[in-house]
């Protein structure tokens, strides 16, 4: 289960001036999110969509993105911890 701060922390993450999004797609692509999972996330964070467009675009209700969102971060968060570049990149978007 993830928490609001751990979300958080994604989140930043995602949004972060100092890191690339190339690098940040690198890091996605670590979590092994599913397809439904990953355009989500990127719709939402990397183009920067509210959950009501990205629930237009894609023809789900807003509660279907907001679970398919909690999920991705919750994936992202988890797999990102065992991934050494990642922590790295992490603590260098922090700073």
């Amino acid at each position: 289960m993830l928490n609001r701060k751990q979300a958080q922390e994604v989140k930043d993450f995602l949004h972060s001036k100092r890191i690339g999004r190339p690098v940040i797609l690198l890091a996605i692509s670590y979590a092994n999110l599913r397809d439904d999972e990953l355009q989500v996330l990127i719709l939402r964070h990397l183009h920067g969509h509210t959950q009501e467009r990205v629930a237009e675009e894609l023809g789900v209700s807003t509660n279907t993105v907001y679970n398919k969102e909690h999920s991705a971060l919750e994936c992202c968060y988890h797999a990102w911890k065992t991934v050494p570049l990642v922590i790295k990149l992490m603590d260098a978007a922090r700073e």
